[in-house]
């Protein structure tokens, strides 16, 4: 069945020192050795570690001094103490056997820390004996074998870096020494409460690499869970207490459940600290494992528990490595850490997509900045609360912020240059501030077109009375006239006549009329203005309708006659198209933008060529003119509001703006295509029948017109 093994108690290892006076390196041992002045003097058994003074007073060499400390009392851990640091002399030492070589002049800490894992291998030498009493006297060959087996596992972890080949070779020992066909080695994660299979005899490879079990699960899961040895020596029995039939981690199904061996489940700790179990199991001949063989795997896993619990903090530094760089390279802004020589010591991918540079390249490289944007920088660098004006690089905007923070390993102080991207931000103010201007350009049209609404209704209404008595004057002269030729020639009619043909009568009977109805026809323009200005304002006041083509180009064309008839010359050909159903007055104001647009750009005389045809299920509107194309450089700004290249007092750069946005709004394109060496051609594309849906913008407006 499965049990709990009881550990054996701790021990502290023998410590002793052949020499004279004690030297201050002996400090760092856990507790003062006993000094003997001869190796012959030392205790024939119970002798964990032994410390000689290289040379001895009596002029013996290390190495001789070992041999004779063997001679004596078995197989202890010979610690070398040197006069001074002599890097070939510790190596021949080392070679030779010596567990660990010190001088008198080295770090105490870092003698103490290399001391610690010697101590431990002497620790394990007790446990051994407490274990197995009967091997005391060093006749029990597979006792000395599994000491020998412990030193090489003591000088294996001070020599061989490569964590992976070192937990190899720990493991073969164990396979070895406890003669078992299996044995595997797993890594506790306390964050994911996973057991990870690092290394392993007699398993596969794709077993180890994919092997995860679980805190408190299956036999090893147990053994990390209670911190204990878990024993089991009948797995048929045991399966029956475990969840749904797991034994060890690393079965799968179909492996023979029914047939397994006995195993043994050892924890390897770290100040109490399960960070690992050692699981060994088929062992050859079927022999029970023993206390002496947890003692053993105890002893020899302990002293890689270290090696462990460094794997894995340092596995999660890399993580948290990761992480931070992935959070830092995630950030869309530049980010850069520089030295007090204004060295790059590190950036982030934005930076160096945008600016490029190499680590320990000067900042000034990377940032081509003016001479004051320089000083400024470096003033903050410095410390000071020098103001920073924003960075214009690569065609945008940053506005830049230093902080000062110092190494944490005590190196010299470094500086944070974090630039925040503001370029889409200082776009979006642009445009509110034009937005701000459409808002106060909407309130000047709105009190433009009241004051003009009113009294050009007067005029057209008093224009209207004055045809009506202008009528009525000329009904009366007719009829003096009618009169006098009943009466016949008179001299009182003389004056008359004389009058009638000095002013020309018959003259402004005919150009009265002609008068009158172009007065009327102006006003009525100046009445569609108006009605332009209030629908500007308020377009939500105007209502949907179906128009012809023809005709909104016919008024486009009559209403901005007095702009291109002295610099264009301007060809319609209009097709027969079906009616479209939209916002009239808003599509008028676009084609005429587009015709006031190409009389402008017009340096000489040149042509505007108007074409309506149906296309795509639709109207096309095509505008090609041959003044000139639009540069290259500000074809994508055209449509931005208040964008114009005209002189203060001819344009305010709206007119394409507001243009695209009615097109947009009636589910249209406007698009533009340029030949720079003839002119530009503006295309608009209406929808018609059931896709033909203007949007008509719903404001809460202040005024009314």
């Amino acid at each position: 069945m499965r049990g709990e093994a009881t550990p054996p108690p701790e021990f502290r290892p023998a410590l002793w020192w052949v020499g004279g006076a004690l030297v201050p390196a002996l400090s760092a041992l856990s507790r003062t050795p006993q000094r003997v002045a001869t190796p012959e003097a030392l205790p024939l058994s119970g002798v964990d570690i032994v410390c000689v003074d290289a040379p001895s007073p009596d002029g013996a060499s290390a190495e001789a001094l070992a041999r004779r400390a063997r001679d004596r009392c078995g197989e202890p851990e010979i610690i070398a103490v040197l006069a001074q640091s002599d890097a070939a002399r510790e190596t021949a030492l080392l070679e030779a056997g010596f567990a660990l070589v010190v001088t008198h002049d080295a770090d105490p800490n870092l003698t103490r820390a290399r001391i610690r894992k010697v101590e431990h291998a002497a620790t394990t030498r007790a446990r051994l004996r407490q274990a197995d009493p009967t091997s005391e006297s060093g006749d029990d060959v597979a006792h000395g074998r599994r000491l020998m087996a412990l030193s090489f596992a003591s000088r294996l972890l001070t020599t061989v870096h490569d964590e992976n080949e070192t937990f190899q070779r720990l493991v073969d020992i164990v396979a070895r020494e406890l003669n078992s066909e299996r044995v595997s080695l797993m890594q506790l994660d306390r964050e994911s409460g996973t057991l990870e299979m690092r290394c392993a005899v007699g398993i596969e490879g794709d077993i180890v690499r994919r092997a995860r079990g679980r805190i408190g699960v299956g036999i090893a899961g147990t053994c990390a869970a209670l911190g204990k040895p878990v024993y089991v020596d009948d797995h048929a029995r045991a399966r029956a207490q475990t969840v749904d039939g797991e034994l060890t981690d690393f079965v799968v199904e179909g492996q023979g459940l029914q047939n397994l061996p006995m195993s043994l489940t050892v924890p390897i700790k770290v100040k109490g600290e399960v960070v690992g179990v050692v699981n060994v199991t088929d062992r050859r001949g079927r022999e029970a494992y023993t206390r002496t063989d947890i003692a053993f795997i105890e002893a020899l896993m302990g002293q890689a528990g270290h090696l462990l619990e460094n794997t894995m903090l340092v596995r999660h530094l890399h993580e948290l490595k990761a992480f931070s760089e992935q959070v830092v390279n995630t950030l869309g802004d530049p980010l850069a850490v520089v030295d007090d020589d204004l060295r790059l010591v590190s950036y982030n991918r934005a930076f160096q997509r945008l600016f490029g540079g190499a680590l320990g390249g000067w900042l000034w490289d990377s940032l081509p900045l003016d001479a004051e944007d320089r000083e400024a920088l470096v003033a903050r660098f410095s410390g000071a609360a020098q103001p920073l004006r924003a960075l214009t690089l690569q065609e945008r905007t940053f506005e830049p912020s230093v902080m000062r923070f110092a190494d944490e390993d005590g190196g010299p102080p470094r500086h944070l240059l974090f630039l925040h991207d503001a370029t889409q931000r200082r776009q979006m103010e642009r445009r509110l501030v034009g937005a701000e201007k459409m808002a106060s350009l909407g309130v000047l049209a709105a009190g433009l077109a009241h004051e003009i609404n009113n009294p050009i209704s007067f005029v057209k209404s008093n224009l209207g009375h004055v045809g009506t008595y202008l009528t009525e004057a000329l009904a009366v002269v007719d009829a003096w006239r009618d009169a006098a030729a009943l009466v016949g020639p008179h001299p009182a009619f003389e004056t008359a006549r004389q009058v009638e043909e000095a002013q020309e009568l018959e003259f402004i009977r005919s150009d009265a009329a002609k008068v009158m109805r172009e007065c009327l026809d102006g006003a009525d323009r100046v009445q569609r203005i108006v009605q332009g200005l209030k629908s500007f304002a308020h377009p939500d006041t105007e209502t949907a309708r179906e128009a012809k083509p023809a005709d909104l180009i016919e008024h486009a064309v009559l209403f901005t006659q007095g702009k291109w008839k002295y610099k264009l010359e301007l060809r319609r050909e209009v097709e027969d198209v079906p009616a479209i159903y939209c916002l009239a007055g808003p599509l008028e104001q676009v084609f005429m933008n587009l015709i006031v647009n190409a009389a402008q750009a017009a340096q000489t005389w040149a042509r505007l060529d108007i074409r309506v045809r149906a296309r795509d299920g639709g109207v096309e509107f095509v505008f090609r003119d041959t003044c000139g194309g639009v540069p290259e450089a500000i074809r994508g700004r055209i449509f931005e509001p208040f964008f114009t290249t005209k002189d203060v007092g001819e344009g305010t750069g709206l007119g394409l703006s507001i243009a695209y946005n009615i097109i947009e709004s009636h589910g249209g394109r406007l698009a533009l295509e340029v030949d720079e060496d003839i002119g530009s051609t503006f295309t608009v594309w209406l929808p018609v029948g059931a896709d033909a849906k203007p949007i008509v913008a719903q404001q809460m407006s202040r005024f009314r017109i």
